[in-house]
């Protein structure tokens, strides 16, 4: 089974800069691999500790590594797209149903 990844960017204010970079890192390879590879990156904001949340599907591996997030098991359904397929989150479901 793959990973996914998580980076913790702190809160609304400290990760605008990081995200934003993070965004075009994952756009400049995303629009370079084929469709249906499932690469994706998500967010999620952790109200309880206020912090900005990013998952990185298995397939943006490459760029996670780059950010220094750490591999996770795959994330709870409430995440927003921020760029890539959506459907990565689905396809990862899947996936592991297949294999148990």
């Amino acid at each position: 089974m793959s990973h996914w990844y998580t980076l913790q960017l702190g809160n609304e204010q400290q990760a605008f800069e990081p995200l934003r970079q993070i965004q075009q890192v994952f756009m400049a390879r995303f629009l370079m691999t084929p469709p249906g590879t499932g690469r994706a990156l998500f967010s999620h904001f952790d109200a309880a500790e206020d912090r900005v949340v990013l998952f990185f599907s298995p397939a943006a591996a490459d760029i996670a590594v780059r950010f220094r997030a750490s591999p996770c098991d795959r994330p709870a359904q409430d995440l927003v797209l921020l760029a890539g397929e959506g459907d990565a989150w689905h396809d990862a479901a899947q996936d592991e149903r297949l294999a148990a």
